[in-house]
C-alpha cells in the first residue's frame, strides 16, 4: 500500500513492541522449531516477525510497501520477504504451520478478503493456525493515521466466522484484545 509508503518512517518508530506479541506466541507455542509462519501485512518486522525468528521460526514476510519492505530487511534478516500484495503473491509456493494476518485483511476490499482467506487455507498444512484481526462489526470507515487516509473494511464477525468454516478452518477463539483489535484465532481442519 502506498499510504504506508509514506509513514513508514513514523509507523516504524511508533508502533507497540507488544501489540500482537502474545497471541503470535500462543497460536505458535506447540509448533515445531524450523516450522515456516507466514506473516502477511509483514510491516516492519516489528514485534511480530521478530517474536516469530526469535522463537526458532522459519519467518515469511509479505507486505505491499517498499520502505515497509525496506525496514523488515533490516529488522529481519534472517526472514524471507517479498514486495507484493496478498493479491498477487504466490505466497513463496510453499505451505505452513501457521498464518498470521496482523491489522492488513480490512485494508482489502470484501471480495480480496474473501479470496485472501480462501488462499491462505490453500497454503495452510493440515492443522495449521490462522491467526488475523478484523472489524467486529460489518462496515467501512475510513480514518487518518499519521495524517494519511486509510480505509478500512469488515465482513463482521458472523461473516468471518461463515467464510473460515466454507474455507475448512475451526474457530478456536475470537476477542477483543487490550488494544481493541479484533483477533480471530483459527485451526485449519482439512
Amino acid at each position: 500500500m502506498k499510504e504506508y509508503d509514506k509513514i513508514a518512517a513514523w509507523f516504524a518508530a511508533n508502533r507497540s513492541r507488544h501489540i500482537g506479541v502474545p497471541e503470535v506466541r500462543a497460536v505458535t507455542r506447540g509448533l515445531p522449531k524450523g516450522a515456516k509462519v507466514l506473516d502477511l501485512g509483514c510491516g516492519t518486522g516489528i514485534p511480530l516477525s521478530e517474536a516469530l525468528c526469535r522463537s526458532g521460526f522459519a519467518v515469511f514476510g509479505i507486505d505491499s510497501s517498499q520502505e515497509m519492505v525496506k525496514r523488515f530487511r533490516s529488522n529481519c534478516p534472517q526472514a524471507d520477504v517479498e514486495c507484493e500484495t496478498i493479491q498477487n503473491s504466490d505466497f513463496f509456493n510453499l505451505s505452513f504451520a501457521a498464518v498470521v494476518a496482523w491489522g492488513v485483511l480490512f485494508h482489502l476490499p470484501a471480495a480480496a478478503q474473501k479470496r485472501a482467506i480462501a488462499k491462505i487455507s490453500q497454503h495452510l498444512n493440515p492443522g495449521g493456525f490462522f491467526l488475523f484481526t478484523a472489524g467486529k462489526e460489518k462496515g467501512t470507515v475510513k480514518e487518518t493515521m499519521n495524517g494519511v487516509l486509510f480505509r478500512y473494511t469488515s465482513l463482521g464477525s458472523d461473516s468471518y466466522r461463515k467464510l473460515l468454516k466454507k474455507n475448512g478452518f475451526e474457530v478456536l477463539d475470537e476477542y477483543d484484545d487490550d488494544w481493541k483489535n479484533h483477533v480471530f484465532v483459527a485451526k485449519k481442519t482439512g
